[in-house]
């Protein structure tokens, strides 16, 4: 039964006795007598109906508080790979190292086994990879920074305001570690843009020669003219190495490798253009603005 009509009746009886109880002064009426009363009658009744609630409400609380508390449940094991897998890993992770990929430390192939294992592929690198990103989800207090002084991701899905091309840019300098010195970095475009393809033009000094990078490319998408542009200035120091990348779902990743170190990744690891990723140099890739079309 609802409620409402238990103190709808509590408070035409409070304003009964009100009215018949209470003693008004001798020229009250007997209309100014009833508001009165009826008046009356809802403050109090509403009054108790909060505080009945209240008082409800106080000892669920306390019957909560006092109620055993359910058992915290440890988190999962990581999930296990095939014997198999694992050989795949520790071959992958002794490749992408003997190559200079990982800085300043070489990981140790089995904190990459339950991050591949949680990925139905074939192991090869944009699977180790995209477990490097997520050891310290499998392997708490594990930094992978450890192992990525020598990697720079380009998100392929991120919103291409100025201060992200700048970080591209930065990423692109720390890599090359010394042999880009980048400087008076000023970047033209209008955030938030009005249009979905969005004019970029970019102009910098790289070890002391001016360089103007432009082009229109998608807000919301990688465009490669940046990293293009720079690899050809890696190329030309002739420093013993070069931007290299390898393009996966979420993006490309990004690392400066000695020269002939992309053609033997992919003869070991028998990575070819067609399959699903493929180690390149960016230098020798046709730059692409994210948006383009033939």
């Amino acid at each position: 039964m609802s409620r409402f009509p238990i103190w709808f009746t509590v408070a035409i009886g409070v304003a009964a006795l009100f009215f018949l109880a209470v003693p008004f002064g001798p020229g009250t009426s007997t209309g100014a007598r009833a508001f009165f009363s009826i008046l009356m009658g809802g403050l109090i009744t509403g009054g108790a109906a909060v505080i009945l609630s209240f008082l409800r409400d106080l000892a669920g609380l306390a019957r909560r508080c006092a109620a055993p508390q359910p058992p915290i449940v440890p988190r999962a094991p990581p999930p296990d790979l095939s014997p198999a897998r694992k050989a795949a890993v520790r071959k992958t992770v002794a490749v992408l190292a003997a190559h200079d990929l990982f800085a300043p430390e070489t990981p140790d192939p089995a904190l990459f086994f339950p991050g591949v294992a949680d990925m139905d592929e074939s192991v090869k690198p944009d699977t180790v990879l995209a477990a490097l990103g997520e050891l310290d989800h499998y392997h708490p207090g594990t930094d992978p920074a450890r192992f990525m002084a020598n990697l720079a991701m380009l998100d392929a899905k991120t919103e291409q305001d100025p201060d992200y091309l700048r970080g591209q840019i930065a990423d692109l300098e720390r890599l090359a570690d010394g042999a880009l010195r980048i400087s008076d970095v000023v970047i033209d475009a209008v955030w938030p843009p009005a249009e979905r393809i969005m004019p970029v033009r970019i102009s910098l000094t790289v070890n002391g020669a001016p360089l103007t990078i432009a082009y229109d490319g998608d807000v919301k998408y990688a465009s490669s003219h940046i990293q293009h542009a720079l690899a050809l200035h890696l190329d030309a120091a002739k420093a013993g190495r070069r931007f290299a990348w390898l393009w996966t779902d979420q993006g490309a990743w990004i690392a400066a490798l000695p020269d002939g170190a992309v053609e033997a990744l992919n003869a070991a690891l028998k990575l070819k253009p067609q399959g699903r990723c493929v180690w390149e140099w960016v230098s020798d890739a046709k730059p692409f603005a994210a948006g383009d079309t033939p």
